[in-house]
């Protein structure tokens, strides 16, 4: 009996894939190497193309890093509705989201975000590059929160500064687990920045 052949994939799915590993590949590269070992090369050597390959699906290393955010926040985007599911009390999902981005701390995802804000602080050609995306990814977080206060009811600057209070946090944490910082001490950060959300609420 003859096998059923397979249905070929087109050359627009295979680019997707190609392009999706090439993200991640970046992601990867910016957490254990940072914004500056990161090179085309490498990123290029993790998905096994020829740089040439590569140049073919971002044309410089800009255009690379601008898609990593994007693919990123896509990431947090995902993850946050998910835990934000639509049968919990708005409460609850604005605790679900927090403790989302306190896991997030321990990713490679968040290393990788950090590198980049930090990049983009020391290079002003890259922070030309990458602040507009950054600005129009982050004002989609910022509406989807301000939704979730208003169902809830909550004081919406009280909160806004919670938020933002908790994002530095965070990302101090990202950090700091680098550093090999005690991890009980981040729980206690986490446990702490949960009980100021609860209290705001």
């Amino acid at each position: 009996m003859p096998t059923a052949r397979r249905p070929r994939r087109s050359n627009a799915d295979m680019s997707a894939q190609t392009q999706a590993s090439i993200l991640s590949a970046g992601i990867e590269s910016l957490a254990s190497l940072g914004y500056a070992g990161t090179t085309m090369a490498d990123i290029a050597q993790r998905v096994g193309l020829s740089r040439a390959a590569l140049f073919y699906h971002f044309e410089n290393k800009n255009a690379l890093m601008v898609a990593v955010i994007n693919a990123l926040y896509d990431n947090m985007g995902r993850a946050y509705r998910e835990a934000a599911h639509p049968a919990l009390t708005a409460a609850e999902q604005l605790l679900a989201v927090f403790d989302v981005a306190y896991r997030q701390t321990q990713g490679t995802d968040q290393m990788a975000l950090v590198e980049l804000l930090l990049a983009a602080r020391r290079d002003s050609t890259f922070c030309t590059a990458v602040t507009p995306t950054i600005e129009a990814r982050d004002r989609i977080f910022q509406d989807a929160w301000h939704t979730l206060i208003e169902r809830h009811g909550g004081q919406r600057e009280q909160l806004d500064l919670v938020r933002d209070f908790a994002v530095s946090v965070f990302r101090g944490i990202t950090i700091c687990r680098c550093l090999g910082t005690d991890p009980a001490s981040f729980e206690r950060q986490n446990a702490l920045l949960r009980k100021l959300l609860m209290d705001s609420l």
